[in-house]
């Protein structure tokens, strides 16, 4: 089969590799359509600790069951299905309190087994085992399902932030995820949605599509003032950091209200983590600085509806599809900022 094998920094090649075979509890997908994602490029540009090299990447992703192994009774072949990257153990500290998303032993799909950019991809019976593989409708587009992992990392998010009707939410960060944050807020009765970034093209885009109720430049002298003016002083209640900047972090906490959240969804440099956050801010203002990281099972198959009953419209954050001899190509979108979903069709 075709496959595109990462070798090193900034080193995809393709290649045709041997088709995978189903064990007991397994199975094999005929990946119909693969995303490239925020942490893909971050492997692809700087390498990553946890994989050895070759390997294939790729964990967002959906297709059609090919073949099954011995035990295999939840899916048939021809299923459509989408697959959650994060396999939990099941059976860890915080796997039975229902924090599969902190587990212990989680394994992802692109690291620690072989993704998705390729024709066919072998899923681990803990996925079936722990619930992350979802039947998709035959109305949902195999490329509109790969979206689910963002969406529901971002629905994680804001559980965690606890969004309520009528807040005012400031999200730093016009990619994918800060779309769909915003998309998010207002789905659950956000009244103001400002969604900021220092690129221009991310807030035009955020313009003409009307994903929130300001696209604002947040390096824009007077921005700060801005929220200020349309919360009547206070600042907003909610503040998403969806981006990797230490100083959008520190901006954060000046942008929020007295006894409002501040959600660092985006991981930091590891050579830099350190944010300099203004602690009086913090203390004399009583404000919650929360972090959130990836999702449960429950809320990735909720992630999935709400993408196929066009609660949520993912669509028009797929900006390009391309095949899989172009991986390198869309690697280069992403990077250039020219781009913010890139979809393998296979």
């Amino acid at each position: 089969m075709k496959a595109a094998v990462f070798n090193g920094i900034r080193d995809i090649t393709i290649e045709e590799v041997e088709k995978p075979i189903a064990g007991p509890g397994e199975f094999i997908l005929k990946v119909k359509a693969a995303a490239l994602c925020g942490s893909d490029l971050r492997t692809y540009q700087h390498g990553h600790p946890k994989i050895t090299t070759p390997q294939i990447l790729g964990h967002e992703f959906s297709g059609i069951v090919d073949s099954v192994g011995e035990n295999v009774t939840k899916i048939k072949v021809g299923d459509r299905v989408a697959v959650a990257p994060g396999m939990p153990c099941g059976s860890c500290y915080y796997c039975e309190r229902g924090q599969q998303n902190m587990c212990e032993n989680r394994e992802i799909m692109g690291i620690h087994h072989p993704g998705a950019f390729a024709e066919y991809v072998k899923i681990p019976a803990k996925a079936l085992e722990s619930g992350t593989v979802v039947k998709l409708p035959d109305e949902s587009s195999f490329e509109l399902a790969t979206l689910g992992d963002p969406l529901v990392a971002c629905m994680n998010g804001q559980e965690v932030l606890d969004m309520k009707l009528g807040d005012t939410v400031v999200i730093l960060g016009a990619g994918p995820i800060g779309v769909f944050h915003s998309m998010l807020a207002h789905l659950q009765g956000a009244l103001k949605v400002v969604l900021a970034d220092i690129n221009e093209t991310r807030l035009e885009f955020a313009r003409k599509h009307k994903i929130a109720d300001y696209c604002m430049n947040s390096k824009e002298e007077g921005f700060k003032d801005f929220v200020k003016s349309i919360t009547d002083g206070r600042g907003a209640d909610k503040v998403i950091v969806a981006n990797t900047s230490p100083a959008a972090a520190r901006q954060a906490v000046e942008l929020v209200d007295k006894n409002g959240k501040v959600l660092l969804f985006a991981g930091f440099p590891k050579e830099a983590p350190q944010l300099g956050i203004d602690g009086n801010l913090i203390h004399y203002n009583q404000i919650r600085v929360v972090g959130s990281f990836g999702c449960t099972p429950r809320q990735y198959r909720l992630a999935q509806q709400l993408l196929s009953t066009k609660k949520i419209d993912g669509e028009i954050l797929i900006t390009h599809k391309i095949s899989i001899e172009q991986i390198n190509e869309g690697f280069q979108l992403m990077a250039d900022g020219k781009a913010l979903k890139v979809v393998i069709q296979l």
